[in-house]
C-alpha cells in the first residue's frame, strides 16, 4: 500500500511535523501559506490535511471552507496555536474531519489522530464496506427498474467513506464505447470531459476497460502514479480522486455495466474490500437480471392480457365497492364501452341487478379476494341494454408486495353455452390429469400449463411456463431434432408421438413420453410423461436378458455338450459291466438323457424369454404334432403313442418353437405315467375357427386343486422330481399365439391336456 501525503500547512515546525509523520510510515508535506496549500492541493496527491491557526494570510477556518469547496470529502484537522471552545464549535460547523487543541496531550498524538481520520482501522474498514454491501442488497430489494437500481446503487456508495465519486457505464460491443448512464457523488462536469471504452485503445487501459474485458474486479491504488491512468489522470486529481475502482455488474454471460467508485485517498482498495465489492457487483447484476425477465414476463402477461379472446377485468377493492381498474379489449367490445370509459368505473354498472346482489350481498367478490371463489354464472349488461350471459371466474389479484388489492376477472360468453361449458370441463380435465399438459401459441410460446407439466419440470408453478419458449426445456440437441424432425410435421398438420430428453429447472435431465396435437390456429397441445422408471426397469430388463442369454448358451452347449458325452461314454460301458451293475449303469444312462432332455427344455425356456416381440406366422399344424410324436415314440420305446383319427392339415399362429409345445406335453405324459404299459392317445378336432388338441395319458391323473398350478414356473408333477420347465414353457408359449391350455381327467384313469389355438383363414 501506498505511503499517506499529509500536507501540514503553517508558518513554524514544518520539518519537525514531517519528521513525526515519517516515523508513522506516511510522508509530510508543509505549506507556509493557504495559498500555497490550495495549489499543492491542485496538482499533487494529498490524502489528509493538518492545518494550524492563525495562518500568514488568513485563518483555518477559511481554509478549511476553501478546501471543501475543491475536495469536499478530504480529511482535513484544524490544529490551532491557541484553542478554545468557540473556534472549536466553529470547525465542527464548517465540516472539520478532526480537532486537535494545542494541550500537551492532544500535541503528543496529533499523528495518531490525522492518520486515524485519514485512513480508519482495519476492523472498521471492512465493517464499512459491508454495511455497504447491506444497504445496496436492501435498496436491490426494492428496485423495480434498471433506472432504480443505478440511482440507489450510486447514491449508496457515494454515501460511504472514503468514496466521494461513483458512475455507473453502459458498455456497447459494436464500437467499445462504455457510456455513462448514472452518477452520485462530486463529479463536477467529469463525465464530460472524459472518453472511456473497451476496444483495446489508450483509453481502454484504465480499471474500466480492464474490468470489461477481464469480468473482474480492476483497481488504481495510486491515480497519480499509474501509467494506465494517464487519460484521465489531470481531471481526476483536479477532483482529489486519488484511487478507483471498477466492477463489472454482471449474471451469467450477460454484462450490465461496469460500476466505477472514486476514493478521495490513494490505497483505499485492500484485498478484503476489493473481494467485497466485486460480490457486491454478482450481487447488483443478478438484480439487474431479476428486473429484465420481469419486465419481460411482464409484457409477455400484458400481450396476453390484451389479446386474449376472453373477457378480462383487472378490479380493486375500494371502500364504495369494486372498481374497474382496466379490462382488455374483448371486454370493451362485448359491452360496448371504450376501455378509458370502463376505468375507476364501478363494476356494479356492467352488472344486472341479480348479479350485483351476488356481488355484493351474496359475498361473491369477498369470496374471491379470499381465493374462495368458483366458477359461475354473471348476466352483465351492455351500452345498448342487451343482457349478456358469461361464465366467470375471479381470482385474487395482488400488488408487488403480495397484497391482494383486487381481482382478475375473466368473463366467457355464454352465446354458444355448450362451448364454454366443454372448454370449462377441458380445463379441469386437464387441472387434474398426471400427465403434463401444455398448450403452445404458433410462435413456440406457452400459453397454458397445468400443476403436473411444473411437477414434471421441478418447477414452483404453471406460471413459470406462460410466455415462454417451450425451448426452455430441451437442450441444444433436442432442439435442433425438434426442428428437423418434429415441427415440419405439426405444420402439416400432423400429430407426433415419440421419446425425448427434457432439462428440469435444477438442469438435470430426464427421458419423457411427448405427444404433440396441432390446432387450427397454428398452435398445438404437447401432453409429456416423465418415464424416468420405466427406463430404469427397461435397464434392469436388458441387463437380466444379457446374463439369460449367457445362460443359455452354457446349457445349451457346454452343459448339454457334457451330458451327452457322459451318456455316450456310458453305453460303450455296458459290454464291461456285469450283471450285477447292469441296473445301476442304465440308471445313470436314463438319468443322463433326462438331463438332456431338461437342458433342451431349459433353452428353449430361455429363448422364449428372450424374444422382444410375439411375432407370429400361419405354421401347419399336422406337421409340427406328427413329428413330435415320432420324435417322442423314437425316445421312448417302451410307451405306445397313437393317434385317434386323421389330423387335420390346418395352419395356426404360432412361430418355430410350436413342437415344443407338443413334445413337451407327450414327453410329459410318458415320464409321469405309472401303467403297466404306458399309452398316449393324441387326437385334434376343428371347428371353424378354434383347433383342439388332446393328449391323453393312463397314468395316475391329476387332483382337481393342481389342475391350475401344475402351469406356473417350477410347479413338479405329481410325484415328480422333474424341474416343471416343460409345462410352464407350454402355457407360455399357447399364450403367446392367442391359445389356451388346460387338463381334465381321463376315463377310466390318467390325464388329458387339451391345447386350443386359433385357425388361420
Amino acid at each position: 500500500m501506498s505511503k499517506r501525503r499529509v500536507l501540514y500547512v503553517g508558518d513554524g515546525g514544518g520539518e519537525a511535523v514531517e519528521d513525526r509523520f515519517a516515523e508513522a510510515g506516511a510522508e509530510g508535506r508543509t505549506a507556509a501559506t493557504a495559498a500555497e496549500a490550495l495549489d499543492r492541493l491542485s496538482s499533487e496527491a494529498i490524502d489528509g490535511v493538518v492545518a494550524s491557526t492563525p495562518l500568514p494570510d488568513t485563518d483555518g477556518i477559511d481554509l478549511l471552507k476553501r478546501v471543501r469547496a475543491s475536495h469536499p470529502n478530504l480529511p482535513f484537522v484544524l490544529f490551532p496555536t491557541e484553542g478554545s471552545e468557540a473556534l472549536a464549535s466553529e470547525a465542527i460547523g464548517a465540516g472539520v474531519t478532526d480537532y486537535v487543541s494545542g494541550s500537551d496531550g492532544d500535541r503528543d498524538r496529533l499523528v495518531e489522530r490525522v492518520l486515524d481520520a485519514i485512513e480508519p482501522v482495519p476492523d472498521r474498514r471492512a465493517e464499512r464496506v459491508v454495511d455497504l454491501v447491506r444497504t445496496v442488497q436492501s435498496a436491490l430489494v426494492r428496485a423495480r427498474t434498471a433506472e432504480d437500481i443505478d440511482e440507489q446503487v450510486c447514491a449508496a456508495i457515494v454515501e460511504t467513506k472514503p468514496y466521494a465519486f461513483a458512475w455507473i457505464g453502459e458498455y456497447d460491443g459494436s464500437d467499445g464505447q462504455v457510456t455513462p448512464r448514472a452518477s452520485a457523488g462530486f463529479e463536477a462536469g467529469y463525465l464530460e470531459s472524459i472518453d472511456v471504452t473497451a476496444d483495446g485503445s489508450r483509453t481502454s487501459r484504465g480499471p474500466t476497460g480492464r474490468a470489461v474485458e477481464s469480468r473482474a474486479i480492476e483497481t488504481v491504488q495510486d491515480i497519480s502514479t499509474a501509467p494506465e491512468y494517464e487519460p484521465w489522470r489531470a481531471e481526476a486529481l483536479e477532483r482529489s480522486y486519488r484511487s478507483s475502482a471498477a466492477i463489472p455488474l454482471h449474471h451469467d454471460d450477460t454484462l450490465y455495466g461496469v460500476l466505477n467508485v472514486y476514493a478521495d485517498r490513494t490505497g483505499a482498495f485492500d484485498p478484503k474490500e476489493r473481494a467485497l465489492l466485486a460480490d457486491l457487483g454478482e450481487t447488483i447484476g443478478h438484480a439487474y437480471h431479476r428486473v429484465r425477465m420481469q419486465e419481460l414476463y411482464e409484457s409477455q402477461y400484458r400481450q396476453l392480457f390484451e389479446e386474449a379472446p376472453v373477457m378480462v377485468a383487472l378490479t380493486r377493492d375500494t371502500d364504495d365497492g369494486p372498481t374497474i381498474e382496466d379490462c382488455n379489449r374483448q371486454f370493451a367490445a362485448k359491452l360496448g364501452w371504450s376501455r378509458e370509459e370502463f376505468r375507476g368505473c364501478p363494476l356494479t354498472d356492467v352488472y344486472t341487478e341479480e348479479a350485483t346482489r351476488k356481488l355484493l350481498d351474496g359475498d361473491g367478490y369477498e369470496r374471491a379476494l379470499a381465493g374462495e371463489f368458483v366458477t359461475t354464472e354473471r348476466t352483465l349488461r351492455t351500452r345498448n341494454g342487451d343482457r349478456l350471459e358469461t361464465l366467470l371466474q375471479a381470482t385474487p389479484r395482488r400488488n408487488t408486495d403480495g397484497d391482494v388489492v383486487g381481482t382478475n376477472a375473466l368473463f366467457v360468453d355464454l352465446t354458444e353455452r355448450k362451448r364454454a361449458e366443454e372448454v370449462i370441463d377441458q380445463a379441469e380435465a386437464m387441472e387434474a390429469s398426471i400427465d403434463g399438459i401444455g398448450i403452445i401459441d404458433k410462435t413456440g410460446e406457452f400459453v397454458y400449463a397445468n400443476r403436473a407439466h411444473a411437477d414434471i419440470y421441478g418447477y414452483d408453478g404453471p406460471e413459470a411456463f406462460v410466455g415462454n419458449t417451450w425451448r426452455m426445456l430441451y437442450e441444444a440437441d433436442e432442439i435442433e431434432r425438434f426442428d428437423d424432425e418434429v415441427m415440419p410435421a405439426l405444420r402439416a398438420g400432423e400429430e407426433w408421438r415419440g421419446e425425448a430428453t427434457g432439462v428440469r429447472a435444477d438442469g438435470s435431465t430426464f427421458p419423457q413420453d411427448l405427444s404433440l396435437t396441432p390446432l387450427s390456429d397454428g398452435g398445438y397441445i404437447c401432453v409429456v410423461r416423465d418415464i424416468t422408471e420405466r427406463k430404469q426397469y427397461e435397464r434392469r430388463l436388458e441387463g437380466q436378458r444379457d446374463n439369460l442369454e449367457i445362460l443359455n448358451q452354457v446349457v445349451r452347449h457346454d452343459i448339454r455338450n457334457d451330458l451327452q458325452v457322459v451318456v455316450g461314454y456310458a453305453t460303450v460301458l455296458r459290454e464291461f459291466v456285469d450283471d450285477e451293475g447292469r441296473e445301476h449303469l442304465e440308471r445313470v444312462i436314463a438319468s443322463g438323457r433326462d438331463a438332456v432332455e431338461i437342458t433342451k427344455t431349459a433353452a428353449d425356456v430361455a429363448e422364449v424369454m428372450l424374444s422382444a416381440t410375439t411375432e407370429t406366422k400361419a405354421v401347419g399344424l399336422r406337421y409340427a404334432l406328427t413329428d413330435r410324436i415320432d420324435e417322442v415314440a423314437e425316445t421312448h420305446a417302451n410307451a405306445i403313442l397313437t393317434t385317434e383319427g386323421t389330423i387335420p392339415d390346418v395352419e395356426v399362429p404360432a412361430d418355430d418353437m410350436l413342437g415344443s409345445v407338443f413334445k413337451n406335453l407327450l414327453t410329459n405324459a410318458v415320464v409321469h405315467n405309472d401303467g403297466p404299459v404306458r399309452e398316449v392317445t393324441v387326437s385334434v378336432t376343428v371347428d371353424d375357427d378354434t383347433a383342439t388338441v388332446r393328449v391323453a395319458d393312463n397314468g395316475p391323473g391329476i387332483p382337481d386343486a393342481r389342475k391350475d398350478a401344475i402351469f406356473e414356473d417350477g410347479e413338479k408333477g405329481l410325484d415328480s422330481e422333474g424341474t416343471g420347465l416343460g409345462l410352464y414353457l407350454v402355457e407360455t408359449l399357447v399364450d403367446r399365439y392367442g391359445g389356451d391350455v388346460w387338463v381334465e381327467d381321463n376315463e377310466p384313469t390318467g390325464a388329458v391336456f387339451v391345447v386350443e389355438l386359433p385357425v388361420v383363414g
